[in-house]
């Protein structure tokens, strides 16, 4: 959908506690799915409506750096 409008949403597991990102995108029509835990199977996230949820990746904090001053 052209000049859609684009949102990372995050979703952690309810069983196994692992997050997951997802890039949310706006629609003209309703749209439904659903997403399972790549780790244990449960279900995270299921949606209906006039969006769709894409690019789902599970979420890695970045690490740390040490020895690095804050400026």
């Amino acid at each position: 959908m052209a000049g859609s409008i684009w949102t990372t949403e995050f979703f952690d597991c309810p069983k196994c506690r692992l997050g997951y990102a997802a890039t949310k995108e706006q629609h003209a029509t309703r749209r439904s799915g659903a997403f399972a835990c790549e780790v244990c199977g449960t279900e995270v996230h299921a949606w209906s409506g006039y969006y769709d949820f894409f690019d789902w990746k599970i979420d890695q904090p970045a690490a740390p750096v040490f020895g690095k001053r804050w400026a």
